[in-house]
């Protein structure tokens, strides 16, 4: 059995934008611009860290 979350409570991107907008008091623009601005490495290309060493 999959333990996949059901697609009722998949949301989209500008969904998300909103809510994370409206938990910070800004406006759903300036989340795009603040997310245009950081630098997010593809998965392929991220560096690998053990944090148990």
């Amino acid at each position: 059995m999959s333990r996949e979350p059901p697609d009722a409570d998949i949301i989209s991107d500008e969904e998300l934008t909103e809510l994370l907008a409206d938990a910070e008091g800004m406006t759903p623009e300036e989340i795009e611009r603040n997310a245009a601005k950081l630098e997010i490495v593809p998965p392929e290309r991220a560096t690998i860290v053990n944090i148990d060493e």
